[in-house]
């Protein structure tokens, strides 16, 4: 009796209410699906990212090394003018030194 009046008071599950609204299954996906393409797409643009991050690396490494290449070059050519003037001052000391006799 009970169970005659319960299933009288309840109504019955139709199969259109279990459906999904997506009839269609190209629109239609699980969760999982969505999930993993979601991280799919993360991953492609992280992967992204890091080329980038590679590529300005090695072109700040590259300057680098031009811009220490150069401060190099300077700092030689800096120590020969040195050398240069110190030597032209050495001259000019022992010409005055002979003429001064």
């Amino acid at each position: 009796m009970f169970r005659s009046t319960l299933s009288k008071a309840l109504p019955a599950r139709s199969l259109a209410a279990s459906r999904s609204i997506h009839t269609s299954p190209a629109v239609y996906k699980f969760v999982t699906e969505k999930v993993k393409d979601a991280a799919s797409s993360v991953g492609e643009k992280l992967a992204k990212g890091i080329e980038v991050g590679e590529v300005t690396g090695e072109k700040i490494h590259d300057a680098t090394g031009t811009a220490k290449s150069k401060a190099e070059e300077a700092s030689e050519l800096a120590k020969q003018k040195a050398n240069q003037a110190s030597a032209g001052t050495k001259e000019a000391k022992d010409d005055f030194k002979k003429n001064v006799k």
